[in-house]
């Protein structure tokens, strides 16, 4: 595949560790070298027919470009110079990193290479202060999950992804009497942390991930998810006290606005702000010149969901999120509610 060429860099190869496996011949889990990547993309793509072809590699080299992705970063498992896994780590400010996976074991893809591979990828990032591991999966395929589970990772939750059109002659509505809104500016930048950290009580958006992250790393992770812009990020006050936080960035490359995060504090729920919110996210899209929303949600907030789907959302996928604090001093898996 000549074409892929002008998007691969060499990569030295250093680095990776041998592991006991199955066969005559041992397993190594190492960096991909230069001349493995377009197979390893194939693996990573690969889909209910077997290994991607070219046109999908193309694709997803071309949405690596647009999203910043080095696909020089790939690992993979091999034995006997047989390739049996691949993964590659996308590293996120806010010290986590999302680990691309296949989402389906093949014939020649043993269970056993697969964790061993994501053992090694989570014990070299650790060292390099990533402190939690996330995949994605298909959750129609309960043997990668297993997989998973079995090299530490845990289940988090089934997340819902949803899109609504958005029609450019959409209003921003006025801030209800007696509320007062404030955008993200470095002076209001603890008051966002502070809303954030009240939103979180007794939530029900991925309840299981309170706690493994520092509220500075949530923020960091937020603002890098697309394109942050401080003007889209706003918390609502009612005498001068925070009542909700909504956090919209650009998604990069596309007529899209993806609502990042939306959170009510206690006191706030049950109120109608939640509508308003989604009402004024929808004016901040048509205003912005979008013309999508879109945002993941947990499947078991049952909430939230009723809330979107009443302002026109809906669904368009789901992934099955997975976690492991691979932090040196944990014990390898995320203990979660």
């Amino acid at each position: 595949m000549a074409r892929l060429s002008n998007f691969l860099r060499k990569h030295d190869g250093s680095g990776g560790v041998r592991q006991d496996g199955h066969g005559s011949d041992p397993l190594v889990c190492r960096p991909a070298e230069r001349h493995e990547i377009d197979q390893a993309l194939r693996l990573l793509l690969a889909g209910p027919n077997g290994l991607a072809g070219e046109e999908q590699v193309l694709d997803f080299l071309s949405f690596a470009i647009q999203r910043g992705v080095d696909v020089n970063g790939l690992w993979v498992a091999t034995r006997g110079g047989r390739l049996e896994w691949a993964l590659l780590p996308v590293l996120s400010p806010g010290r986590t990193m999302l680990v691309l996976t296949p989402t389906r074991l093949l014939k020649f893809t043993p269970a056993p290479s697969a964790a061993a591979l994501v053992r090694e990828v989570c014990a070299h990032f650790a060292m390099r202060d990533i402190h939690l591991a996330q995949l994605l999966l298909d959750p129609q395929e309960p043997a990668v999950r297993d997989t998973y589970a079995a090299a530490g990772f845990t289940q988090l939750a089934e997340l819902i992804y949803l899109l609504r059109s958005i029609r450019r002659s959409a209003d921003v509505p006025p801030v209800p009497d007696g509320y007062q809104l404030r955008q993200y500016t470095p002076e209001t930048h603890e008051l966002f942390v502070r809303t954030v950290t009240l939103s979180y009580r007794d939530s029900l958006d991925c309840p299981a991930l309170n706690g493994l992250r520092e509220m500075e790393d949530v923020l960091t992770g937020h603002k890098a998810a697309g394109e942050f812009e401080p003007a889209l990020w706003h918390v609502l006050l009612e005498d001068n006290q925070p009542r909700a936080v909504l956090l919209l960035n650009r998604s990069p490359n596309v007529e899209s606005l993806e609502l990042v995060y939306l959170g009510l504090v206690p006191e706030a729920r049950g109120r109608g702000l939640g509508d308003w919110m989604m009402k004024f996210a929808i004016g901040c899209a048509a205003r912005d010149e979008k013309t999508e929303l879109s945002l993941a949600v947990d499947s078991r907030n049952a909430p939230a969901l009723k809330l979107y789907f009443r302002h026109g959302l809906q669904r368009v996928g789901s992934r099955l999120a997975m976690l492991r604090d691979i932090r040196p001093h944990s014990n390898g898996t995320a203990v979660l509610a």
